[in-house]
C-alpha cells in the first residue's frame, strides 16, 4: 500500500513538472511568431490600399486580382526562405512553437481560399472577403493567445468579429480601407509588442 502510494506521488509530480514545463514553453514559443505579424500585416494593408486605388480608377478585376496573386506568391516564397534560415539558426523548436506554426499555417490557407477561390467561383462579392477574413483571424488569435498564455491576444481577438460585424453590415469599397486600418491596429502594432515581448525571453532550452 504504501508503494502504491510512493508511486501516485512520484507520478503526480512528474505530471505537474510537465504542466510547468508546458506552461513555460508556450511564453517561449511567442519568440516564433512576432515577425509573422508584421510581415503579413504590412504586405496586405499595402495590397489593400493599392487594390483600392485600382478599383477606384477602374481597372479590371482581373488585373486587380493577378496583383493580389502575384503579391501573395511572391510574399510566400519568401516567408519559406526566411522560415529556413531562422530554423538554422534555433537550437530547440518547441512543442508550443510547432502549434503556433500549424495554427497559422491552417488559418493561412483558409484565408487564401476564401480570398481566391471564392471570388474565382462567384460564389460571393469580392467585399464580403474581408469580414470573412476577419472572423478566422479572430478565431486564430484567440487560439495562439490561449496556446501563448497572453490575454491581450484573446481579447484582440474580439476586435476582429466586431469588425467582421461591422463589415458585414456596411459591405462596400471603402471596406478595403476599413480593413487595412484593421490589419494596422490588430495585427502589425501586436506584432511589434509579440516582437519586443520575444527579445525578453530566454532561449528555449532542450529538455
Amino acid at each position: 500500500m504504501d508503494s502504491t502510494k510512493v508511486q501516485d506521488s512520484f507520478q503526480a509530480e512528474h505530471e505537474l513538472a510537465l504542466i510547468r514545463k508546458i506552461m513555460q514553453d508556450s511564453r517561449n514559443a511567442v519568440s516564433d511568431n512576432g515577425w509573422h505579424y508584421i510581415y503579413w500585416g504590412t504586405i496586405v494593408a499595402i495590397l489593400l490600399v493599392a487594390n483600392y486605388f485600382m478599383a477606384v480608377n477602374g481597372v479590371s478585376g482581373n488585373s486587380q486580382g493577378m496583383m493580389w496573386f502575384i503579391a501573395m506568391l511572391s510574399a510566400s516564397i519568401i516567408e519559406g526562405i526566411i522560415e529556413k534560415k531562422r530554423e538554422k539558426k534555433v537550437r530547440v523548436k518547441t512543442f508550443t512553437g510547432k502549434l503556433l506554426s500549424s495554427l497559422w499555417a491552417a488559418s493561412g490557407f483558409c484565408m487564401f481560399m476564401l480570398g481566391f477561390a471564392g471570388t474565382i467561383t462567384g460564389a460571393y462579392s469580392p467585399v464580403v472577403i474581408f469580414p470573412l477574413i476577419s472572423i478566422v483571424l479572430g478565431l486564430s488569435y484567440f487560439v495562439s493567445g490561449a496556446i501563448q498564455q497572453i490575454k491581450w491576444l484573446r481579447y484582440i481577438s474580439v476586435c476582429w468579429w466586431t469588425g467582421s460585424a461591422a463589415l458585414f453590415a456596411f459591405a462596400g469599397i471603402h471596406s478595403m480601407l476599413v480593413f487595412a486600418g484593421m490589419l494596422v491596429c490588430l495585427q502589425i502594432f501586436p506584432g511589434v509588442l509579440l516582437y519586443v515581448r520575444s527579445k525578453k525571453q530566454p532561449e528555449p532550452q532542450a529538455a
